[in-house]
């Protein structure tokens, strides 16, 4: 309780900001980054926060930042008041009830291009909307609003978040023609191979090739099937692709398949608060509309 009382004066939640990235991320200069400022900027801010409360909140350690017993016991008290300002914020943006303000949509680098037409029929439909794309293969954390809706392959989306299931996404394998004559008779797992890197890796596909191609076989590695199609063209390896986006290049044949690969949903998401704005709702809706008739191209013809 003494703790409390001493600081509690002291506490400026634009100081917390800059404490709790550095407990996530592990060091200075990840928090830096994830903040956009420079690494001196988080170093001073840390270093004066911790002589303002007089409590050493992290040990510096070669591995990084860990916090120390009372800076720990500090940093979870201060957690339930972050969980608390990230739900009001949730609430206050799902009470507004003006289609007008802004609505951030996140999604890959290959499903954001098929998102384009129902983002801009949204738009045309709600002038007073500015729409905010966010492309990026990594998942935003909903929870703290860093993005309205989310359009994420899944098997499994998280079970906390509101989601509509819009079409399936299939995969096929891929390479060019003079590929395919070279290895015509090598099995297809033996052939060179484009691997995946986090967090394509933890896809079903993913986990496909680590189950069923060796490592020797792969001679380079993506995190974003936009690159592994453009190594797959120039025909040095062959790639598991989106049927989206293997089946669009001029350059690659899909191989036929004794056994299918797996398949994923594609999944709308947001908060379950944040969907109460009607702006997000509607957002939400045209979305899945959009997706939906592009289903042929994501599932692919058979």
């Amino acid at each position: 309780m003494r703790l409390w009382c001493a600081v509690m004066h002291n506490i400026r939640w634009s100081d917390l900001e800059y404490i709790f990235c550095v407990a996530t991320t592990g060091s200075v200069a990840a928090a830096a980054r994830k903040l956009g400022v420079n690494h001196t900027t988080v170093l001073r801010r840390v270093q004066a926060y911790e002589q303002s409360i007089n409590i050493r909140i992290f040990e510096r350690l070669r591995t990084g930042y860990r916090p120390t017993p009372e800076g720990g016991a500090f940093l979870d008290a201060a957690r339930a008041i972050e969980t608390a300002v990230d739900d009001l914020n949730r609430k206050v943006a799902g009470s507004e009830a003006r289609l007008s303000g802004t609505v951030t949509v996140t999604s890959t680098d290959t499903i954001v291009p098929m998102c384009i037409d129902a983002l801009t029929t949204f738009q045309n439909q709600n002038p007073n909307v500015v729409v905010n794309v966010c492309v990026t293969n990594l998942h935003l954390n909903l929870d703290r609003r860093e993005s309205d809706i989310a359009v994420r392959a899944s098997s499994n989306p998280p079970a906390h978040l509101v989601g509509e299931h819009a079409c399936d996404l299939g995969f096929g394998i891929y390479a060019t023609s003079e590929m395919t004559k070279k290895f015509a008779q090598v099995p297809i797992n033996q052939r060179p191979w484009i691997g995946m890197e986090v967090p394509l890796s933890g896809s079903v596909v993913g986990e496909w090739m680590t189950q069923h191609i060796a490592p020797e076989h792969i001679l380079f590695r993506a995190n974003s099937f936009n690159t592994l199609r453009d190594l797959a063209e120039t025909g040095v390896c062959q790639a598991i692709l989106p049927r989206h986006v293997g089946d669009s290049s001029d350059r690659l044949l899909r191989l036929p398949l004794s056994t299918p690969l797996p398949t994923t949903g594609i999944w709308v998401l947001s908060h379950e608060d944040v969907l109460r704005a009607p702006r997000v709702r509607a957002a939400k809706e045209t979305l899945c509309e959009g997706l939906r008739a592009n289903r042929a191209a994501f599932e692919g013809p058979s």
